[in-house]
């Protein structure tokens, strides 16, 4: 009987848990379907009633976490300014925890104040260092001088080599630093003796951005025994987050300057099998001469890419990991092969920064946006940090999304949804909006503010609005999050071409995202490729060395990854520069018949500079496998081997990333173009039943792929997105496919009413047009920023009475609750702003109306026009998106309201 009792028990536990498997269940679980933002804390001036305030407006918005980021604060409240790491600080951070897993919301934090780590605790032995080199010609039989840094001019440093060259070559090591003056007996007799003077010295950069008590120098990232000490400081408060706080994070690399680290001379030695100190007179040209200088310098450049992954990012996720949190990292910007960053951490995270130019008709790009020094955002970038992800099964891939899509008090959310979706098909699963600060209630709008926009906190002119695409990320990451990626290509990144490439004196490879991204992705052949693949329907994940390593050949000649991702062909796309292990491994899989192909040519170039003539003739054996590998056009081989092939997506212009589920395949698709796509198409991996699914309006449609209709008709409008998954069910609405598209302009009456509802800094008298205009078109509203609800009167015809199904605007600024003859449609805010009608809601007479938002640009207008003083601000202050200090006093008024047309459609 104890025995059936237990049984019962168990059952009734393991029910109750699967019955309630989708909420909340401790603080092992957070919410990552739902969009998480960056919460800067100015002056960490925060306190128990303004955090329960804010955490749970962001709980009610939909959000599902927040990541703390300390910063500079505001000037007049520095005795409410909280010391980092102090008793105060550390009971608020505590609080905040409480209250987080009250509400479900998850929290991440910085591991330090404002970017990138360092602060009080950071030594100068420990701080970000670099190297100098000081060049003092002499001729035979000379004395060598007395040498000390302050003869130099570099009074910080210590010198690290003295080296006597003849000429170019290498003669001897005089320093040591046991006897640190016995150069000096040093007897000269090379003919054309010349000393190098080697200083190693600091950078002197501090943390940007830094909270109070969080100042100081910034540490040397190329240095385990630094980062160890550093992190000292965080395992009291990490232990008594006892478990609920999420992720540790560190930010993009941002270290200037930073080049050397101690015992570097042996790490290099060790790494490359040569001391550098013989290789000086190469270190010093302003650039490379031939292809041996080229190498040394990419010796250097791997040296010190392996030392920010094994010494500090590898460091940094051991720590997490034994803090009992997740890692989550940027790594872009770091002088290492990102993948390799990426993969490094539990959860790699890219960067959506600045305006893209989408061809959406209406879509609206910031002219004030410098693209030519911040770069275009590219979806290969954020690829860098998802297909690692997807190669090693990680669950869980971020975003910063939004940072300077536009100026300050200017980003509407039809400007952000078409990057929600850019960074979804990218591979990113759990986005992070950039950002939120904390402001405390009492302090007047705009409130506390940080100055890389877009504003996502309480006091934003879109907040009444947000929780609709908060809603559309949480559908959209709910599906992307319970999948996994179906890419079928692998394509090699050639870190080594970047390694070796435009080297000089003082040249350090930053792969960053802004305008050096030219460089090293978007104007080279790996770039050309990548995007290649994508514009013509193949999907491909991006992969390195390292990941080839780990790579196991599988059944049909396939590669399989460490998480049992099959892909079924490798591609080495115009590589200059190879390893010679990556090599003879690419070879021996092509002898053992595994398909490899080499876009162009064959790798031309070893990639060190310390060489063999038996390295050579390995080298040249496995290079001669390959020769026949080499193709121009990978379409056929593709085709030969089974890759599939999204012809219908990529001729359209339609943008996809497919994934896996337990019923079969899924597809995002993106219309990211300026057409209209209405066909018929056929996916790839979509056979048998199939359900289409509209993330923003939760529209479902269900159809049959068979041999009678071997097509699904979809229809996409310019910013719309759509997922398409294999699906058994047979209920649900059948598409029309024989109904013709239908359109039809609505003739307004005349006389359009507008009545203001809320806002500031005034409300407006109502106004009447003869047509839809916008309310700023009248003197008297050109500052207004709020809700203006617009009533219009139209009628219809029987036709249109019949075939009407939806109605679309163009032109609203920039949002708007819609209401038809008294009924609630839904709120239009993404392109295009469309909603269904129900059956039988028009009628030959109709009243339309719109209560319209706007940003909040001709109000801060009005502010700095008043000189009312709101930037007020420690550090930076507050600039506008030139980096220049911000005034809207100037600023043209921003349109507001409604002056478009109006059209019914039956689909």
């Amino acid at each position: 009987m104890k025995k059936l009792f237990s049984k019962i028990l168990i059952l009734c536990l393991l029910f109750s848990m699967n019955l309630f498997a989708s909420g909340p269940q401790g603080p092992d679980v957070f919410f990552t379907t739902k969009p998480w933002t960056y919460w800067w804390w100015p002056g960490s001036a925060v306190n128990e009633k303004g955090i329960t305030f804010q955490l749970e407006a962001y709980a009610k918005a939909g959000f599902g976490g927040l990541h703390i980021i300390p910063i500079y604060g505001a000037k007049g409240f520095e005795k409410e300014f909280l010391p980092y790491l102090s008793p105060a600080w550390e009971k608020q951070f505590l609080f905040v925890l409480k209250e987080a897993k009250r509400l479900h919301l998850g929290i991440d934090m910085t591991l330090g104040t404002g970017w990138p780590f360092g602060g009080p605790q950071v030594s100068t032995k420990e701080a970000a260092k670099s190297f100098k080199i000081e060049t003092i010609s002499l001729a035979k039989g000379d004395k060598i001088p007395v040498i000390s840094p302050q003869t130099a001019k570099q009074p910080d440093s210590k010198i690290i080599s003295i080296s006597i060259y003849d000429g170019s070559t290498f003669h001897k090591e005089l320093y040591s630093e046991k006897e640190p003056t016995h150069y000096l007996t040093y007897s000269i007799k090379e003919e054309k003796p010349i000393i190098y003077v080697v200083y190693e010295t600091f950078t002197q950069q501090k943390v940007k951005r830094a909270a109070p008590g969080g100042e100081g120098l910034v540490l040397d990232h190329f240095s385990k025994d630094a980062f160890n000490h550093y992190k000292k400081a965080f395992e009291p408060i990490l232990k008594a987050a006892n478990g609920n706080l999420r992720a540790i994070y560190s930010d993009s690399y941002e270290v200037y300057g930073a080049n050397w680290t101690e015992h570097f001379w042996d790490i290099f030695q060790k790494e490359n099998g040569y001391d550098l100190r013989t290789q000086l007179p190469v270190l010093v040209k302003e650039k490379v001469e031939n292809e041996a200088e080229n190498q040394i310098w990419a010796d250097y450049h791997r040296t010190l890419g392996k030392l920010v992954k094994e010494e500090f990012t590898l460091s940094f996720n051991d720590f997490a990991h034994h803090s009992g949190v997740k890692s989550r990292d940027q790594a872009h910007g770091s002088p290492g092969n990102l993948i390799d960053l990426y993969a490094s951490v539990d959860i790699p995270e890219s960067e959506f920064f600045g305006s893209k130019p989408y061809p959406i008709p209406g879509y609206r790009i910031d002219p004030d946006y410098d693209s030519t020094t911040f770069g275009i955002p590219d979806i290969k970038i954020i690829k860098l940090a998802s297909s690692p992800a997807h190669f090693l099964g990680k669950k869980l891939v971020t975003s910063e999304t939004a940072t300077w899509l536009g100026n300050h008090f200017k980003v509407s959310l039809a400007q952000v949804k078409p990057i929600v979706d850019e960074v979804f098909l990218g591979g990113v699963n759990h986005l992070f909006y950039h950002g939120a600060t904390y402001s405390p209630p009492e302090v007047k709008w705009p409130g506390w503010l940080f100055y890389a926009s877009t504003n996502f906190n309480y006091n934003s002119h879109f907040w009444g609005m947000l929780p609709e695409l908060n809603a559309y990320i949480d559908r959209c990451q709910t599906k992307l999050q319970n999948s996994k990626s179906d890419s079928e290509v692998l394509l090699y990144f050639p870190i080594e071409d970047i390694w070796h490439a435009e080297n000089g004196k003082g040249k350090i490879h930053t792969l960053d995202l802004h305008a050096k991204s030219k460089i090293w992705m978007k104007n080279t052949r790996f770039g050309y490729w990548a995007d290649l693949f994508q514009n013509n329907g193949y999907q491909a994940d991006y992969v390195s060395d390292e990941l080839l390593k780990q790579i196991k050949l599988g059944p049909n000649r396939t590669f399989i990854s460490p998480a049992g991702q099959s892909y079924k062909i490798l591609f080495l796309p115009a590589v200059d520069y190879l390893s010679l292990e990556t090599l003879e491994r690419v070879s021996l899989w092509v002898k053992q018949g595994y398909p490899i192909y080499f876009l162009e040519h064959w790798p031309q170039n070893h990639n060190t500079f310390n060489w063999s003539n038996e390295l050579e003739a390995r080298w040249q054996d496995a290079v001669e496998h390959l020769k026949l590998k080499v193709i121009h056009d990978p379409r056929d081989v593709m085709q030969r081997h089974g890759v599939v092939r999204e012809t219908n997506l990529s001729e359209n212009n339609l943008t996809y990333f497919r994934k896996k589920t337990a019923n079969g395949s899924l597809y995002f698709i993106s219309n990211l173009s300026a057409n209209v796509q209405d066909s018929e198409i056929n996916l790839g991996k979509i056979r048998g039943g199939y359900r289409i699914f509209y993330p923003l309006t939760q529209k479902e449609i269900f159809g049959q792929i068979s041999t009678k209709q071997k097509f699904l008709s979809l229809r996409l409008e310019p910013g719309e997105s759509v997922f398409i998954e294999n699906y058994s069910a047979k209920t649900g609405k059948k598409l029309e496919l024989t109904n013709p598209y239908w359109r039809q302009e609505v003739v307004l009456e005349p006389n359009v009413e507008i009545d203001f509802m809320k806002g500031e800094p005034n409300l407006p008298q109502k106004l009447s047009f003869l047509n839809p205009e916008f309310w700023t078109v009248d003197s008297t509203t050109q500052y207004f920023s709020g809700t203006g609800k617009y009533t219009l009167k139209f009628k219809l015809d029987s036709l249109a009475l019949k075939q009407s199904k939806f109605i679309q605007f163009t032109d609203i600024r920039d949002w708007a609750k819609v209401r038809l003859n008294g009924k609630e449609l839904g709120n239009v805010w993404a392109i295009p702003f469309k909603l269904e009608v129900p059956a039988n809601l028009l009628k030959e007479e109709n009243v339309l109306e719109l209560e319209v938002g706007n940003v909040s640009a001709n109000r801060i207008r009005y502010l700095d026009q008043q000189k009312v003083l709101w930037k007020n601000f420690h550090e930076i202050n507050f600039v506008n998106i030139r980096y220049e200090s911000f005034d809207a006093s100037k600023w043209p008024v921003e349109p507001a309201g409604f002056a478009g047309k109006i059209n019914l459609s039956n689909r």
